[in-house]
């Protein structure tokens, strides 16, 4: 007993004589420590250091003193008299190690170790691997040199932020998120300002303060904020230009609406809210106003409709729908209206079409012929297979002197699931490309092959995607041309067209080449002293171009002229509305008015008879008006171009 006691006042009094740090800092990054085997020496970070004791191995197990550890971790140690338990504090841990037991307690958990806590000359020696594991610290040895290494301590920050960038008083709950550096060596923290709800508008400061792991606190960190009055709703109002409208009169409305912020995030109308109205009657109209908090108000206005007439429903269409936009009209009258007389020429340009297979279900060739010249390629193709394809276009220099390829217009659409959308945004793009005059110029030495187009293949067609494409070339000799598709996988698609077949027709799409690309219409008299209309796609006026499939020989009809280009110029009496109206269900195009181009329509497509798509009003004068135009694949025919007089 008399030992014992004499070896706890020694343990006692060298712990006291050594003098430990209530908090060291350390520098940023890993610590490495190096223990000596057999030597009082160690090395921390680079600076050596002397041991109370040396590290020493016992039974293969290597102790070193517990002093030494917890002056070079920078942590702080004390001794329990009444429990003869040695206290390690630091790094938001505490340890507890006692003499002569096999187990430390950390944080109150006990863990037991190999080996058993002994004294060396009043140092208290503890296993390394131990005191490793307590602290979190790996451990290597190596010829007699011990390493560990550990995360070094970092001192915490304050820094906070305010959740809301808008404080309203008595209105907001106010959230806070700590933005602390190194916040897993925070234990307390400590605010001031924090509250959840401001009850008042003003300036307020908030501030906050955390102490770490060795029980220092950091410096304040403060943030001011601006607290606003309370929000108020927004106040809804508006007014119309008259109070009283004959039927068809255009009806302007004033909003009025203010909010305090001048924030309103939404406006809603009654259903019954309409610019126009062909009933007579009192109609009252609602504005429902909503901030961007959500406080909202509502008003009401009553106006009268009279009996008296302005505009009839269709006179008022034909007067104010925008180009690209369909109104509804009598489809049986328009069957009435004069049909006018044309005549047409077309040009030497061919056209090569490829949409037979449109669906496509695997790789293969699509269209393949041998051409000099101007030519018009047109495609338009779905993949319902389960590999993604990738469609190209290669040139072959069939002759013996250098040929060259020159490329117009173009425009391409998708790959897209939305099959007319494709065909008309790709004959748009087209049209488009016509006003640049930009070419692309390929040459060709005999037998050489190249890519044409090679946009063409820069996105893959997913299964049920669609593409669609037209170009305008040009070959100074005579040149094969192969349309054909690839898996996207296919790093070398020339080499890969060489092993393919054709792929067979369908039955129902158009492939082959066809002469007559272009066609040019004339008409002789001034259009627009009655309602008047061009008829085209009827096979009569207008008949379809004929030609051949060359893959197989088959002769082919081009039945709905799909990727012709319809041209003219007339004369137009004033105030004279221009207008497509589809006779053979859906119908879809582009067309250009004076070089602006006009989508039919804007938002959908020609479906009944009484669907008329506005594209052009001449305005107080005659006027010469430039219209061209393609029909979209997948539309139906024929169509007609009106020529109406408005009131």
């Amino acid at each position: 007993m008399k030992k014992w006691l004499s070896a706890l006042l020694l343990l006692s009094l060298v712990f006291g004589s050594i003098p430990f740090a209530s908090s060291v800092s350390a520098a940023p990054g890993n610590n490495a420590l190096v223990l000596y085997v057999d030597k009082a020496k160690v090395t921390h970070n680079g600076v050596d250091y002397s041991s109370v004791q040396p590290t020493t191995a016992v039974k293969g197990i290597s102790y070193a003193p517990l002093s030494m550890l917890v002056a070079r971790y920078g942590y702080s140690i004390s001794f329990n008299s009444a429990t003869k338990e040695s206290i390690v504090q630091g790094n938001n841990i505490e340890m507890r190690w006692k003499l002569n037991t096999s187990s430390y307690t950390l944080n109150g958990v006990t863990t037991p170790f190999t080996g058993t806590a002994y004294v060396l000359k009043g140092s208290l020696m503890v296993p390394v691997r131990a005191w490793a594991t307590a602290t979190g610290s790996t451990v290597a040895s190596s010829q007699g040199l011990i390493t560990l290494k550990w995360s070094a301590f970092k001192e915490p920050t304050a820094e906070f932020a305010v959740d809301q960038s808008e404080i309203y008083a008595t209105q907001t709950n106010v959230t806070y998120t700590s933005k602390s550096e190194n916040a897993e060596f925070i234990t307390e923290e400590q605010w001031s300002g924090n509250e959840p709800v401001f009850n008042e508008a003003g300036t307020y400061t908030i501030t906050r303060t955390v102490k770490d792991t060795n029980g220092e606190w950091s410096e304040p960190y403060s943030v001011t904020i601006t607290v606003l009055p309370p929000n108020q709703e927004p106040v809804a109002s508006f007014t119309t230009d008259k109070t009283v409208y004959r039927i068809g009169e255009r009806i302007t409305y004033t909003d009025l609406s203010t909010d305090d912020e001048n924030a309103i995030a939404d406006r809603v109308w009654s259903t019954n809210k309409k610019d126009v109205y062909f009933t007579s009657g009192q109609q009252t109209i609602n504005l429902r106003v909503v901030d961007k908090h959500g406080l909202y108000s509502e008003v009401s206005q009553t106006i009268t409709i009279s009996t008296e007439v302005l505009y009839t429903e269709e006179q008022y269409n034909q007067k104010y729908t925008l180009p690209g936009e369909i109104y509804q009209t009598d489809g049986l009258a328009v069957l009435k209206y004069s049909l006018i007389p044309y005549t047409f020429t077309s040009s030497n340009r061919k056209l090569l079409a490829s949409n037979s297979p449109e669906n496509l279900t695997k790789p293969g060739l699509l269209y393949r012929d041998t051409v000099s010249g101007d030519f018009r390629l047109f495609l338009y193709h779905q993949n319902l297979g389960a590999d993604k394809l990738k469609i190209y276009l290669a040139a072959t220099n069939k002759s013996s002197q250098i040929a060259s390829v020159s490329l117009g217009a173009a425009g391409q659409a998708g790959p897209d699931t939305f099959g007319l959308w494709t065909g008309k945004l790709a004959s748009e793009r087209y049209l488009d490309s016509n006003v640049t005059g930009k070419t692309t110029l390929t040459t060709l030495q005999p037998g050489e092959t190249k890519l044409i187009m090679p946009e063409l293949g820069t996105k893959a067609l997913k299964t049920n995607d669609v593409f669609s494409a037209y170009a305008d070339l040009y070959s100074s000799e005579n040149v094969q041309f192969t349309l054909f598709a690839v898996k996207e996988t296919d790093t070398d698609p020339l080499a890969t067209m060489k092993t393919f077949g054709n792929l067979p027709r369908d039955t129902k799409h158009i492939r082959g080449t066809f002469d007559g690309a272009d066609r040019t219409i004339q008409v002789s008299s001034v259009l627009g002293s009655e309602p008047q209309r061009i008829l085209f796609g009827d096979h009569v006026n207008d008949p379809s171009l004929d030609g051949r499939d060359m893959l197989n020989g088959v002769y082919e009809n081009n039945w709905g002229n799909f990727g012709v280009v319809y041209k003219m110029t007339v004369r137009v009496k004033p105030n004279t509305l221009i207008a497509a109206n589809a006779r053979g269900g859906v119908w879809s195009g582009v067309f250009k008015i004076n070089d602006i181009p006009v989508m039919v329509s804007n938002k959908s497509l020609l479906q009944l008879q009484s669907d008329v798509c506005v594209l052009y009003r001449t305005g107080n004068y005659e006027e010469i008006v430039e219209l061209s135009f393609m029909t979209a694949l997948g539309s139906n025919l024929p169509m007609n171009v009106l020529f109406i007089p408005m009131k």
